[in-house]
Order: structure tokens, then C-alpha cells, then sequence
């Protein structure tokens, strides 16, 4: 009897410490700019003047109170590249935009000149390409419906949606699920720099992957 009480004990301190110790955390290598002044947190519930990003294998989790985007400022993309994010939206009701974003530069905090392009779906299942320039954000393609973009039909599942873009020496193919949207000049778009997650107002994701593929190989 008494050896199966210290066993019960032992295992209710694990059960106590385990979770303690791998409590998430916000990157410490990872940056990020919200549209509005707000405070980063690592803990549930969200006040309502912060946001919420963590690591959370596989991936991050984001749950947003204004928009931001978010960078490490090591990684830029340049030349011939391919980016793919893997994000999961959960349920909601804001519709916001959530997606990819390139070309960013002058992201800093202090900055009040910001530029990035953003590949972006909602939760309608509508996708669009906006340019931000420095307060402002203009539609380079505005939101169209596209069946390949999966939209959230409400209850308590989750949502996956796979954005994708490739950029050649002729032109920037846009495509997500493995479907291609749209293509456009790439001398149409400037791609080239930062690159990271764009996540609008009161949205609660998962991003399991973000990818950035280098093409080394001769190109047309």
C-alpha cells in the first residue's frame, strides 16, 4: 500500500512540474510590428491591449489583437525564391486577412516608412495582394474569391490553408493548395527583402510551416 501511494505521488509532482517547465515562450529571435501599439504575451487569456505569439511545435501560434507582421530579421528573400506558408485558422468571427508578406523593408518599430507586398486569404475564402507603403495599403490585386482557397465555414473546427509564391526572372506565380491563382510581371511587384507572417485584427492561427526555398539553378 504504501508503495502505491509514493508512486501516486511521484507521479501527481510530474504531472505538476512537467507542464511548468515547458511553458511556451515568445521567440526571442523573431520581431514583428503591430499596426497599433500593443504588448506581446506568452500566456492565456490575451488582454485585451496585447496579442499573443509563441512557439509551439510544430510551428507558432498567433492569436492578434491589432494586425502585425512578423519577421527574423536574418532571413531575406532575394533573386529566384519560393515562399510557402502552412496556416491553420481557427474559429472566429473577425475577417481579416492572414497570409504571406515579402519584400519588407523599414519594418523597425521606429520606422514610419514601412514597405512589404502581402499574399493574403480571409476567412470567406477570398484572397487578395495588397502593398503596404507607410500608413497606408493599397489592393495590387483586390479580394476575389478562388476555389482554391479554403474558407471557414464556421463551427469549431480549424481551418488549413497552404499560401505559395514562386518568383522566376520573368514573373511571380501566386497559388495556394496547390492550385495557382494568378501570375504577374515580376517587374510589376517588388519581392525582393524581409519576408514573414501578415496576421490582421483578432485572429487566432497556427502557423506550422514557413518556408523559404533559395533557386540556385540557371533560370529563363
Amino acid at each position: 500500500m504504501m508503495k502505491r501511494v509514493l508512486a501516486f505521488l511521484v507521479m501527481s509532482i510530474v504531472t505538476i512540474v512537467v507542464p511548468h517547465a515547458r511553458q511556451l515562450q515568445t521567440p526571442t529571435d523573431w520581431l514583428w510590428r503591430t499596426d497599433t501599439p500593443s504588448k506581446v504575451v506568452a500566456t492565456n487569456p490575451v488582454p485585451k491591449d496585447g496579442w499573443y505569439f509563441v512557439a509551439m511545435p510544430p510551428g507558432w501560434h498567433v492569436t492578434t489583437g491589432p494586425g502585425t507582421v512578423i519577421y527574423h530579421p536574418a532571413h531575406a528573400a532575394r533573386g529566384l525564391f519560393a515562399l510557402e506558408l502552412e496556416v491553420h485558422l481557427f474559429p472566429g468571427t473577425s475577417p481579416s486577412e492572414y497570409g504571406l508578406f515579402a519584400g519588407g523593408r523599414s519594418l523597425e518599430t521606429s520606422s514610419t516608412s514601412p514597405e512589404y507586398v502581402a499574399f493574403v486569404a480571409r476567412r470567406d475564402g477570398q484572397s487578395a495582394i495588397l502593398r503596404r507603403t507607410g500608413a497606408g495599403t493599397t489592393p495590387i490585386r483586390d479580394w476575389t474569391a478562388s476555389p482554391a482557397v479554403l474558407p471557414h465555414p464556421g463551427g469549431n473546427d480549424t481551418v488549413k490553408n497552404i499560401l505559395r509564391l514562386d518568383v522566376t526572372t520573368q514573373e511571380i506565380a501566386f497559388s495556394a493548395n496547390g492550385k495557382e491563382i494568378v501570375k504577374m510581371p515580376r517587374a510589376d511587384v517588388a519581392l525582393d527583402g524581409l519576408f514573414g507572417l501578415r496576421a490582421g485584427p483578432d485572429l487566432n492561427l497556427h502557423v506550422t510551416r514557413l518556408d523559404v526555398t533559395h533557386k540556385l539553378a540557371p533560370a529563363k
